[in-house]
């Protein structure tokens, strides 16, 4: 993963290194059964980007649960992508993320979808972690509500986000609990059938971990490293943090077998510089990407991509990669 909030500004000049691994392999198991009521579908998926194993022997690394939910009759419950996500707008990449920028999360949930004109609409009470703070408490889940239509020239989708933010930190003396709230738009457009524009924006006051990235660790003194939610301010009050990102990206098919694709992502978390200045306060990725099908299960890929930090008190590192990749489908 090239994640650009790990990135050391402490360190001027770094060293290149080579890492191999397997891990981004998947494994995906479905079931579909009829029943008087409609069709009830199951969905279990899982990687190895769990924690454990080791590159000394046997680079063995833990089975981590991706997808595990079941629908019925547009009833969805279990754990999946969060129904505030904008997959119109979500490039084709390598890397196993994608682009700083963009709402990302998988995460369980309860939803309804319905048709409404051409496209969906659908709502969802999901997990409501939050991070940011110390001694958060969640009492009510996140709510979401999404449109989305598609065509044959396109796409677009608009979705919004409440949540409710709590702690029973003490030094919390004032107001200790708060309303978050976050907003989404994305969109494609097909050019030709061979080449693709898209671009998604999403931002929010209290909007957090929803952005790709963003999350902090606990701390609302000048140790804070990431944007989170909100913060427990001098005088006792929980304060929500605004933060915004936007992504744009290209993709031109050369060929029936080979693909190029272009996307960059931007984030920003609106902090006081004074309070937390070794948090970061933008950051960007990059990425030029090539895929070619060799045949029906088997791609191959190769992609440059660059990332960028920069702190609240202007400190910056940045970083480029080659990732080369191969994929078998069966």
């Amino acid at each position: 993963m090239h994640d650009p909030s790990v990135l050391d500004t402490s360190v001027e000049d770094g060293d290149s290194s080579l890492r191999a691994h397997a891990r981004q392999s998947r494994v995906r198991l479905g079931t579909s059964t009829p029943t008087d009521i409609g069709e009830a579908k199951t969905v279990v998926e899982a990687d190895f980007y769990g924690g454990g194993g080791n590159e000394l022997f046997s680079n063995s690394r833990g089975l981590r649960i991706r997808h595990a939910y079941g629908e019925l009759n547009g009833w969805l419950a279990g754990q999946t992508w969060s129904n505030f996500m904008h997959f119109t707008a979500y490039p084709t990449i390598l890397d196993f993320n994608g682009p700083v920028g963009v709402s990302f999360i998988r995460q369980a949930q309860i939803r309804y979808t319905m048709g409404m004109g051409d496209g969906q609409f659908s709502v969802s009470a999901e997990n409501p972690e939050t991070s940011g703070f110390e001694g958060s408490r969640d009492t009510v889940p996140d709510l979401t509500a999404r449109y989305k239509w598609a065509g044959s020239g396109g796409g677009f989708e608009v979705a919004g986000l409440a949540r409710s933010l709590k702690t029973d930190d003490a030094s919390a003396t004032g107001d200790d609990a708060t309303f978050g709230y976050g907003v989404m738009a994305a969109g494609r457009l097909n050019v030709t059938s061979e080449t693709s524009l898209m671009a998604g924006v999403v931002l929010g006051d209290g909007v957090g971990r929803y952005l790709y990235s963003s999350y902090s660790n606990n701390d609302s003194t000048a140790s804070r490293t990431g944007i989170g939610e909100a913060y427990i301010t001098s005088d006792g009050d929980l304060e929500t943090i605004e933060a915004y990102g936007f992504n744009v990206a290209a993709s031109h098919k050369w060929t029936p077998k080979f693909t190029t694709s272009v996307a960059y992502g931007f984030l920003e978390g609106d902090q006081d510089e004074t309070l937390f200045p070794n948090s970061f306060q933008t950051l960007e990725s990059a990425y030029f990407s090539n895929f070619y099908q060799v045949a029906d299960p088997v791609t191959v890929g190769v992609e440059l991509s660059y990332a960028n930090k920069e702190l609240a008190n202007g400190e910056s590192a940045d970083n480029t990669r080659l990732q080369l990749a191969a994929q078998f489908s069966f």
